[in-house]
């Protein structure tokens, strides 16, 4: 077995979780916890798809297993935005969302993923990840259409992609049922 560095170990148990990430999410992530220098990011991925633990492609480092899931990098992106100065330590209980800890403001952040096809709303019941006092709900949807799917009721952020590949975030209706 190779000698592998603490922010390899890092970005191996990050990847465990996410599956997936684009190179300058992973630098964000390795910067927050190590200061990582951006002319690092190369060397460390590059090692560790020779060593056999990630592949490459198109700006995107995943774990070497099964596919990952197209929606993650931009749910990585939405939980790097919410927490612009944490290290979130990121948790996945279903195929289609991820969970992300703030570890100083105790926040925490989830983003289920929603596509096009699917016919009902449904959120997973409140999953193996203990819930702090504060959580934040994001829907990510494939478009801005699945909007008007979404129950008025429901108190969460919704983003979705522009024509441009930048995401779009807003507030859905206020709702009712609000979690501090």
């Amino acid at each position: 077995m190779r000698f592998l560095s603490p922010e390899q170990k890092y970005l191996l148990e990050v990847l465990k979780k996410t599956g997936c990430m684009r190179k300058s999410q992973a630098l964000t992530l390795l910067h927050r916890q190590f200061g990582t220098s951006p002319n690092a990011i190369g060397p460390i991925c590059r090692q560790l798809r020779d060593a056999g633990y990630l592949r490459e492609f198109d700006g995107v480092i995943s774990a070497v297993g099964p596919q990952y899931e197209p929606f993650i990098p931009n749910a990585i992106d939405l939980i790097l935005a919410i927490f612009p100065r944490e290290l979130p330590i990121f948790e996945r209980t279903a195929r289609n969302s991820l969970y992300a800890l703030g570890t100083q403001s105790g926040l925490l952040a989830r983003v289920f993923f929603l596509s096009r096809e699917q016919k009902i709303f449904a959120l997973p019941e409140r999953d193996i990840v203990a819930e702090p006092a504060s959580t934040l709900t994001v829907l990510l949807l494939e478009d801005a259409t699945q909007a008007g799917r979404i129950p008025s009721d429901l108190s969460c952020l919704l983003a979705y992609p522009e024509q441009n590949g930048k995401l779009t975030l807003k507030q859905h209706n206020g709702g009712k049922n609000h979690e501090n």
